[in-house]
């Protein structure tokens, strides 16, 4: 069944006062035409934030759909948080497939970060944004990553995150110990994914000194994109 987004909602929130009755957001009213979905037929749910909801299409007009909710139910919490940065690459579309793929493996929250070997200066997180909540749709989560607004290294460097793992991923000789040797079940976890040209020693450097630990991802030299999507695997395995 097709996953429709009810944006701006809590479903559990508003189902337990009552609240049945819900208008879908204009682009999600013009998938029930496309589907030509009419009174009466079921639709399924989610707010994003973990929860699904059936519900039965009471009024399909052209502009606009309104559903009633028949039953919430909670999305298999984790017991875990997986925290991405990564520096956004030069394609665009290199970094909106990261988005999309760590969407369907399960992500909380990617930051797209600048660094000194960074090719890209400017990024639209809303339309980020929207490639998330596609892919969460089209994966049939009901959990929709945060992409956060980009900021500098060292603005995240300074950023504290408490009860957090944190990782970083570089491509260096002196770098032996994988990130499954370190990843631990249930821990909170953030991995920093540096640019094509990698970081500088002198960010590496700084990282280590506010408690990231470097990790190798394997052998092999990979993409920014691809080295970011297999921590969100390795993580999220760790965590099965």
């Amino acid at each position: 069944m097709h996953l429709f987004y009810l944006s701006g909602i809590d479903l559990e929130r508003e189902f337990s006062h009552g609240a049945v009755m819900h208008e879908l957001p204009a682009d999600e009213s013009a998938h029930v035409r496309v589907m030509r979905l009419k009174p009466g037929d079921s639709l399924r749910l989610t707010d994003g934030r973990g929860y699904f909801a059936d519900a039965v299409a009471e009024a399909v007009e052209p502009k606009r759909c309104i559903v009633r909710v028949t039953a919430v139910e909670r999305e298999k919490p984790r017991d875990f948080r997986l925290i991405m940065a990564v520096a956004p690459t030069k394609n665009i579309a290199r970094f909106e497939w990261f988005i999309e793929k760590a969407t369907e493996f399960g992500v909380d929250e990617i930051i797209p970060v600048w660094c000194e070997h960074s090719e890209r200066s400017k990024l639209r997180a809303d339309r980020l944004q929207k490639v998330a909540t596609a892919a969460m749709k089209q994966s049939l989560k009901a959990t929709l990553p945060l992409i956060q607004e980009p900021v500098t290294l060292k603005q995240l460097l300074e950023k504290p995150q408490p009860g957090t793992d944190k990782f970083i991923a570089w491509i260096d000789r002196e770098v032996s110990t994988h990130l499954k040797e370190y990843c631990k079940p249930g821990r909170d976890t953030l991995v920093l994914i540096g640019p094509e040209g990698d970081f500088s020693r002198q960010e590496v450097e700084l990282a280590v000194k506010q408690g990231y630990v470097p990790v190798s991802l394997g052998n092999s030299r990979l993409r920014t994109e691809t080295a970011a999507l297999a921590a969100c695997f390795i993580v999220n395995l760790m965590n099965e």
